[in-house]
């Protein structure tokens, strides 16, 4: 479930391919190579938002597939969702000079450890309806997908139970293509290069968007500007301190990237502290 190692894992057409079935639950004649950590940036409007995605894909019928890993309830699901809808459709939906129908299909497929609707289902799945006839579907071509990591087995296949339990760090054995995801997972997390690659990918993550918080409170802040960048500082340490406890950095290993980047700025008892709080 971190994105880093979910890009490795689906950078593989053949694993890539067989999840996206497994999802969809339908067979997908071939698909591209997979992008992953996909930035859509809009230069001419910098104040916009950028999206990043974890996996994007395009198969040979020229449908458009996205999936996200999701490992925190911001209560902001749906917004989300949209975001990343109108992003997709803003850069690879539609080319210059074609109509809409020849827009691409796009489904936008979410992981999440946690229950978005609590309803204990597995798979949800999201599309446009007329509000008076729920029979009367409007045809977008966009499909929106959350597999529940917290969601119970009620009838699904065993592919997509598996992959409930994948979310979980929970073995399955169900076929070669599980068993080899399972492989490369443990290889990585018992890699000690790519474990520093992860911790120094995660701060440089954490760190853009610490400077995001602090351009934002910078704007239109005249005064107790200085007091509000600290605080997006040591939120943006906290965030850090959280990353690395996950990616299982120890208290030394912690310690020492904090001194590196924020030494000149906080005492080793303050970043202590932080690491307390975090």
């Amino acid at each position: 479930m971190e994105d880093q190692v979910l890009g490795e894992i689906m950078s593989d057409k053949k694993i890539c391919k067989y999840i996206f079935e497994t999802i969809l639950s339908f067979k997908i004649k071939e698909i591209y190579y997979p992008e992953k950590q996909k930035e859509v940036k809009d230069p001419k409007h910098r104040e916009r938002k950028d999206v990043r995605f974890d996996i994007l894909v395009e198969d040979y019928e020229h449908n458009l597939y996205d999936v996200e890993a999701q490992t925190t309830d911001k209560k902001d699901l749906g917004w989300r969702m949209r975001y990343y809808a109108a992003k997709m459709d803003q850069r690879y939906t539609l080319d210059k000079g074609k109509t809409y129908r020849n827009m691409k299909k796009a489904y936008l497929i979410f992981l999440s450890n946690f229950d978005p609707e609590g309803e204990g289902r597995i798979k949800y799945t999201y599309h446009t309806y007329e509000d008076h006839n729920k029979s009367k579907q409007f045809q977008d071509g966009l499909e929106k997908i959350i597999i529940n990591g917290k969601g119970i087995p009620n009838g699904e296949n065993a592919d997509q139970v598996g992959l409930v339990n994948l979310i979980n760090d929970r073995p399955v054995h169900l076929n070669a293509i599980f068993d080899e995801i399972q492989t490369r997972i443990k290889d990585m997390n018992e890699d000690p290069e790519w474990r520093d690659k992860m911790i120094d990918y995660e701060t440089r993550m954490l760190e853009k968007e610490q400077e995001a918080e602090e351009k934002g409170m910078q704007k239109g802040m005249q005064q107790g500007m200085q007091r509000g960048i600290a605080s997006a500082t040591v939120s943006g340490i906290k965030k850090l301190i959280a990353a690395l406890k996950d990616f299982g950095g120890n208290d030394e290993q912690i310690l020492n990237r904090l001194e590196k980047d924020y030494g000149d700025q906080f005492s080793i008892d303050e970043l202590k502290d932080f690491m307390k709080q975090a």
